[in-house]
């Protein structure tokens, strides 16, 4: 993988390991459905990111924003037609991928005016959701505008910042306090109401951010 010099594919992974004239099924059942546990895999990075920093440093500073994946099969799950951020200001750009939010953690050992990577701790996959036919009933609409309420990114966003504190309290970082810095578009209530409260030392609340 790390001798891939073209797009990190599996069939560039097994191209450069010599093995493109091999069976690949097995190589992409390997990669089929939910096989790994991603959550596991973010919950080492996360720990050891928070570890590295001072221990007498009381704050754990997060990231989050939304992300597209350009895609070229048209049947890639989640995958349409979506607005290219990085497209020019005078134009609207459209790109064929899938929509995802992440949430990095700041790694640094001290703090001050210091220079910090950003190490991303979550990738969680925000699928737009499906309108319905021409044929469908009014109880399809019903159930297309609810799921369209779940599905908002602010109010996914809320969810994945619940569980970063969630997580980081089962890491036994329950003397952290969680800062997280986030656009316009998570300004809002659906993300403001849904977050944890903020912490004082002084009250007996459990909850905090």
């Amino acid at each position: 993988m790390l001798s891939c010099m073209g797009r990190s594919t599996i069939t560039g992974w097994l191209t450069a390991s010599g093995d493109q004239f091999k069976d690949w099924s097995a190589a992409y059942r390997l990669f089929k459905g939910d096989r790994m546990d991603v959550a596991g895999i973010f919950g080492v990075i996360r720990r050891k990111v928070v570890a590295l920093a001072d221990p007498a440093q009381r704050y754990v500073f997060a990231h989050m924003d939304d992300t597209l994946l350009r895609k070229k099969g048209r049947n890639v799950f989640g995958a349409r037609w979506l607005r290219d951020a990085l497209g020019p200001p005078f134009r609207t750009n459209l790109v064929f991928g899938q929509r995802f939010i992440q949430l990095s953690l700041s790694c640094f050992s001290k703090m001050g005016p210091v220079q910090a990577r950003a190490i991303p701790v979550d990738l969680h996959h925000c699928p737009s959701v499906k309108k319905p036919g021409k044929a469908a009933g009014e109880q399809d609409w019903q159930l297309f505008r609810e799921t369209q309420k779940k599905a908002k990114l602010s109010v996914i966003g809320a969810q994945r910042i619940r569980l970063l504190r969630e997580n980081l309290d089962q890491d036994g970082f329950t003397d952290k306090e969680l800062v997280v810095s986030v656009d316009g578009s998570y300004t809002n209530e659906a993300v403001l109401k849904k977050t944890p409260r903020q912490y004082h030392p002084d009250r007996q609340n459990p909850e905090r951010l």
